[in-house]
């Protein structure tokens, strides 16, 4: 019995029922074999995605368990969720069968250890992938999921897409114009294709007042359209230097809003290069007044530039259904931030969080989400302008290729739709 007091204890909780807490997380895996015994648990064995030296063991957390983790959950639901409702949680048996390695887990609870071997359970076990050539990746991201809306007489196309950041870096003078080249590069270090974005977040004392973006500029080109027999118009990317160019040559959007990117980001760069006023094409007097008030305040240095390069992955055509279907789940739904605005009006925007996307490739290497979530279980997304530089800034491989525990066959490429327009 405590008899004296310690202010450490303030605030703390006590564990439920007495037990010992533990921490739920998310636990990504790259599974090098499974241990299935006829009689005792099953387990997924492997390593960590994040960390390939922690080795894991992780077997499914039983209704009983879940039961005292959840004690205002009804018990029944539980069972019914494990053993025979329509959407009856798969077993590690399955996933052995199957073949898979690469699994994420949901709520894990870290049980013990021996050996250097992390032991959890799990409450849900997720594929990341069929297949073994899937890759990792993981960094901050937005997860873009909006179903098909008629707007006015016009019918905007569904949007399923992983935004991942990727690095950031404060302009200069000196390099604002190799950092715009390196965040257009339409094709990664190893030659492989890719649908990059560059977004300049604009600073003035620590607060970000403007974020313009921008994407490859294209050309037009023509090809026979298999299904009709007809031809049909499409766009090519350009190279990220002619993109450059073809932004400080004053070429106006597709449409309005498009412009009004291309003419802040173009005098953003004049301004900080000290360039002469560029041109502007948006009519609007007022969007100018702001935009030359922009050009003036990088040309005076009164404004940090800060350049994001980022990256749209599509999601493969199976994993768009599925995601477009789930976009209101609490991991998935977690990725917009909602403002209460007067009279009940609700402000969405795109928020970010760190995120584990696991990705095929198209022939030309693009790559392709099968996967994507949030890596912790509860997720708090920020919205670009709230993220730190140093946020902007982090991308890494969250791990190897899965090696294969036997040998599958390949799968062919998931068409998706073509590219929708600007997020924001």
């Amino acid at each position: 019995m405590t008899t004296n007091f310690d202010p450490a204890k303030l605030g703390q909780r006590p564990p439920a029922g007495g037990r010992q807490a533990s921490r739920s997380e998310r636990l990504f895996v790259v599974v090098e074999d499974y241990e299935t015994p006829k009689d005792g648990f099953h387990y997924a064995v492997g390593h960590r995605v994040d960390d390939p030296k922690q080795h894991v063991r992780v077997r499914l957390t039983t209704v009983n368990e879940r039961a005292q983790d959840r004690p205002n959950d009804d018990p029944n639901k539980i069972r019914t969720l494990y053993e025979s409702g329509e959407n009856t949680r798969e077993q590690i048996a399955d996933k052995a069968r199957a073949g898979i390695t690469l699994l994420s887990f949901d709520d894990a609870r870290r049980i013990g250890g021996a050996d250097g071997v992390v032991e959890y359970r799990a409450h849900w076990p997720k594929t990341m992938a069929t297949v073994p050539e899937a890759e990792v990746m993981g960094g901050m991201a937005h997860i873009r999921l909006r179903p098909g809306q008629k707007v006015g007489n016009e019918q905007k196309p569904a949007q399923a897409y992983v935004e991942l950041l990727r690095n950031s870096t404060i302009a200069s003078p000196e390099n604002i114009d190799q950092v715009l080249t390196d965040a257009l590069a339409i094709k990664d270090d190893l030659g492989r294709a890719r649908d990059p974005i560059a977004i300049v977040r604009v600073m003035h004392e620590g607060k970000v007042h403007a974020q313009p973006r921008m994407y490859p500029a294209t050309v037009t080109s023509q090809k026979l359209d298999q299904a009709t027999g007809e031809s049909r118009t499409f766009q090519s990317p350009l190279e990220a230097s002619e993109s450059v160019l073809s932004l400080m040559s004053g070429r106006p959007g597709r449409n309005d809003f498009e412009t009004r990117q291309l003419d802040t980001m173009r005098a953003l760069v004049a301004g900080i290069k000290g360039l002469e006023e560029p041109k502007f094409n948006t009519p609007d007097p007022d969007i100018q007044d702001s935009i030359r008030n922009l050009y003036y305040g990088a040309k005076g240095g009164h404004l940090q530039l800060e350049v994001i390069a980022g990256e749209k992955i599509d999601f493969g055509a199976d994993s768009r259904k599925t995601y477009l279907s789930e976009r209101d789940r609490p991991q998935l739904a977690a990725y917009v931030v909602r403002d209460k605005l007067e009279r009940d009006h609700v402000k969405e925007t795109p928020g970010y969080a760190n995120t584990v996307l696991a990705v095929m490739r198209h022939p030309d290497g693009e790559p392709y989400a099968v996967f994507a979530s949030p890596a912790v279980m509860y997720p708090k997304a920020k919205k670009l302008t709230e993220l730190a530089v140093e946020e902007t800034n982090h991308f890494a491989l969250a791990g190897e290729v899965a090696k294969p525990l036997r040998e599958q066959p390949q799968t062919s490429r998931e068409m998706d739709d073509p590219d929708e327009p600007a997020l924001f």
